[in-house]
């Protein structure tokens, strides 16, 4: 009698194991899927970036014939997106190489905190490096070296400076929606 009651359990206690091991699964399965589509929305930062890059480098030398902006100013600009673009390639690389679905959980956790940290640094030293001294060469360039006869160089310059205020804002809010898809990707493997 004991031996039934001791074989019973033994066989409860593996289907119990089989259901939790299922659980894992399925939670495992769960987890992978929803780290995919926060790729996207890292994936669709860097397709606007490079939209972006790749319009500058069609425009401004078409400014430049138009004779809106000196040459210098169109090859330092045409250059510095060129930085930007081939930046944004090497700071997506790592996660584009990521397969969510096979990867193991340490290596999605150290490309995400590479990726959150790398973009971190580009908005807080290599952004306001370049476009802060490219906003006052446009300045120049635009108000100061073309001003109209009779125009205030300022009423130049002021739609300029929104115009930048404009874009770091639209640039900053894509940074952080892809940092903080890589932060959430970064809490679910902690949890």
């Amino acid at each position: 009698m004991e031996e039934m009651n001791f074989e019973e359990m033994r066989n409860q206690f593996a289907i119990l194991k089989d259901q939790l091991k299922k659980q894992e699964i399925v939670n495992d399965h769960l987890l992978r899927a929803t780290m995919k589509s926060r790729k996207k929305d890292m994936n669709s930062t860097k397709i606007i970036e490079y939209v972006c890059g790749g319009a500058c480098l069609l425009i401004y030398p078409m400014l430049y014939l138009s004779g809106m902006w000196s040459l210098a100013f169109t090859i330092a600009t045409c250059m510095m997106m060129i930085v930007c673009i081939v930046a944004t390639y090497y700071i997506h690389r790592p996660v584009d190489k990521l397969n969510f679905m096979k990867d193991d959980f340490t290596t999605v956790a150290n490309v995400m905190a590479r990726f959150k940290k790398q973009n971190d640094q580009w908005l807080h030293y290599v952004a306001p490096t370049l476009i802060i001294p490219w906003v006052s060469w446009a300045c120049y360039e635009f108000a100061l070296k073309n001003a109209i006869e009779g125009v205030s160089p300022l009423l130049l310059i002021l739609p300029l400076l929104i115009g930048a205020a404009i874009g770091w804002l639209i640039g900053y809010l894509y940074h952080r929606k892809a940092v903080n898809a890589a932060q959430a990707i970064l809490d679910e493997i902690h949890e």
